[in-house]
Protein backbone atom coordinates (compact mmCIF):
# COMPACT_ATOMS: atom_id res chain seq x y z
CA UNK A 1 0.00 0.00 0.00
CA UNK A 2 3.03 2.63 1.04
CA UNK A 3 4.67 1.29 -2.35
CA UNK A 4 6.06 -2.23 -1.89
CA UNK A 5 5.35 -5.00 -4.13
CA UNK A 6 5.36 -8.46 -2.84
CA UNK A 7 6.87 -9.79 -5.98
CA UNK A 8 9.78 -7.45 -6.23
CA UNK A 9 10.79 -7.57 -3.16
CA UNK A 10 10.60 -11.57 -3.38
CA UNK A 11 13.28 -10.82 -6.71
CA UNK A 12 14.90 -8.89 -4.62
CA UNK A 13 15.44 -10.88 -1.74
CA UNK A 14 16.80 -13.63 -4.07
CA UNK A 15 19.53 -11.63 -5.49
CA UNK A 16 20.17 -10.54 -2.16
CA UNK A 17 20.52 -13.94 -0.43
CA UNK A 18 22.50 -15.82 -3.32
CA UNK A 19 25.45 -13.25 -3.85
CA UNK A 20 28.69 -14.54 -3.14
CA UNK A 21 29.80 -14.96 0.35
CA UNK A 22 26.23 -15.01 1.31
CA UNK A 23 24.46 -18.27 3.02
CA UNK A 24 22.23 -18.90 0.15
CA UNK A 25 24.77 -20.13 -1.92
CA UNK A 26 25.93 -22.87 0.73
CA UNK A 27 23.00 -24.32 2.41
CA UNK A 28 19.77 -25.49 0.54
CA UNK A 29 16.37 -24.29 0.85
CA UNK A 30 15.53 -27.46 2.91
CA UNK A 31 18.16 -26.94 5.67
CA UNK A 32 16.45 -22.92 5.93
CA UNK A 33 13.16 -24.74 6.30
CA UNK A 34 13.94 -26.82 9.37
CA UNK A 35 16.38 -24.39 10.71
CA UNK A 36 13.75 -21.63 10.65
CA UNK A 37 11.39 -23.52 12.25
CA UNK A 38 13.71 -24.52 15.05
CA UNK A 39 15.13 -20.64 15.71
CA UNK A 40 11.66 -19.80 16.22
CA UNK A 41 10.64 -22.53 18.77
CA UNK A 42 13.83 -21.83 20.83
CA UNK A 43 12.88 -18.06 20.37
CA UNK A 44 9.31 -18.70 21.88
CA UNK A 45 10.83 -21.02 24.39
CA UNK A 46 9.72 -24.41 25.91
CA UNK A 47 6.09 -22.80 27.88
CA UNK A 48 5.03 -21.50 24.78
CA UNK A 49 5.60 -24.80 22.18
CA UNK A 50 4.43 -26.66 25.17
CA UNK A 51 1.53 -24.37 25.20
CA UNK A 52 0.82 -24.53 21.65
CA UNK A 53 0.83 -28.55 21.80
CA UNK A 54 -2.34 -27.83 23.99
CA UNK A 55 -4.19 -25.31 22.05
CA UNK A 56 -4.45 -27.76 19.56
CA UNK A 57 -4.58 -31.27 20.86
CA UNK A 58 -7.67 -32.66 20.13
CA UNK A 59 -10.53 -32.74 23.18
CA UNK A 60 -8.47 -29.75 24.54
CA UNK A 61 -10.94 -26.94 25.79
CA UNK A 62 -8.67 -24.36 23.97
CA UNK A 63 -10.76 -21.18 23.55
CA UNK A 64 -11.87 -20.38 19.70
CA UNK A 65 -10.01 -17.07 19.82
CA UNK A 66 -6.94 -18.69 20.71
CA UNK A 67 -7.24 -21.55 18.41
CA UNK A 68 -7.82 -19.06 15.66
CA UNK A 69 -5.18 -16.56 16.56
CA UNK A 70 -2.56 -19.25 17.24
CA UNK A 71 -3.88 -21.12 13.72
CA UNK A 72 -3.79 -17.35 11.62
CA UNK A 73 0.01 -16.70 13.59
CA UNK A 74 1.17 -20.33 12.33
CA UNK A 75 -0.21 -19.95 9.16
CA UNK A 76 1.18 -16.81 8.35
CA UNK A 77 4.99 -18.59 9.81
CA UNK A 78 4.21 -21.61 7.34
CA UNK A 79 3.42 -19.35 4.79
CA UNK A 80 6.86 -17.46 5.22
CA UNK A 81 8.72 -20.57 5.83
CA UNK A 82 8.26 -22.22 2.73
CA UNK A 83 8.01 -19.10 0.50
CA UNK A 84 12.03 -18.89 1.37
CA UNK A 85 12.02 -15.57 1.88
CA UNK A 86 13.11 -15.57 5.30
CA UNK A 87 16.43 -17.79 5.20
CA UNK A 88 17.98 -17.36 8.56
CA UNK A 89 15.60 -13.69 9.13
CA UNK A 90 13.45 -15.53 11.90
CA UNK A 91 14.74 -13.11 14.60
CA UNK A 92 13.90 -10.25 12.49
CA UNK A 93 10.65 -10.90 10.05
CA UNK A 94 8.58 -13.48 12.41
CA UNK A 95 8.22 -11.56 15.63
CA UNK A 96 5.49 -10.34 13.93
CA UNK A 97 3.70 -13.68 14.05
CA UNK A 98 5.66 -14.71 17.28
CA UNK A 99 3.97 -12.38 19.52
CA UNK A 100 0.81 -13.97 18.45
CA UNK A 101 2.29 -17.43 19.60
CA UNK A 102 2.57 -16.24 23.05
CA UNK A 103 -0.48 -16.58 23.99
CA UNK A 104 -0.52 -20.12 23.89
CA UNK A 105 1.21 -20.36 26.73
CA UNK A 106 -1.81 -19.32 28.52
CA UNK A 107 -2.97 -22.91 27.91
CA UNK A 108 -0.31 -24.29 31.08
CA UNK A 109 -1.68 -25.15 33.94
CA UNK A 110 -0.92 -22.46 36.44
CA UNK A 111 0.22 -24.25 39.07
CA UNK A 112 3.27 -25.21 37.08
CA UNK A 113 3.92 -21.86 35.72
CA UNK A 114 7.44 -21.16 38.23
CA UNK A 115 8.59 -23.71 36.40
CA UNK A 116 7.85 -22.71 32.96
CA UNK A 117 9.09 -19.19 33.65
CA UNK A 118 12.11 -21.06 34.90
CA UNK A 119 12.78 -22.99 31.48
CA UNK A 120 11.90 -20.03 30.06
CA UNK A 121 15.24 -18.29 31.50
CA UNK A 122 17.22 -21.58 31.21
CA UNK A 123 16.97 -21.48 27.79
CA UNK A 124 17.49 -17.81 27.26
CA UNK A 125 20.39 -17.93 29.16
CA UNK A 126 21.95 -20.90 27.46
CA UNK A 127 20.89 -19.57 24.28
CA UNK A 128 22.90 -15.99 25.35
CA UNK A 129 25.82 -17.15 26.41
CA UNK A 130 26.67 -20.51 23.93
CA UNK A 131 25.85 -19.13 20.97
CA UNK A 132 27.36 -16.57 18.70
CA UNK A 133 25.81 -15.02 16.43
CA UNK A 134 27.46 -13.24 13.13
CA UNK A 135 25.42 -9.71 13.81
Amino acid sequence: MAGFWWLEGYQQILVRYYQPGEYGLERPYGYWVWANLATLAIALGPAVVAGLRRVFAPGTPAPLPLVLLCGAAGLGVLVADLSGLSKGEVERIWPPFAIWLVAAAGMLPLRHARWWLAAQAGVTLVVNHLLLTTW
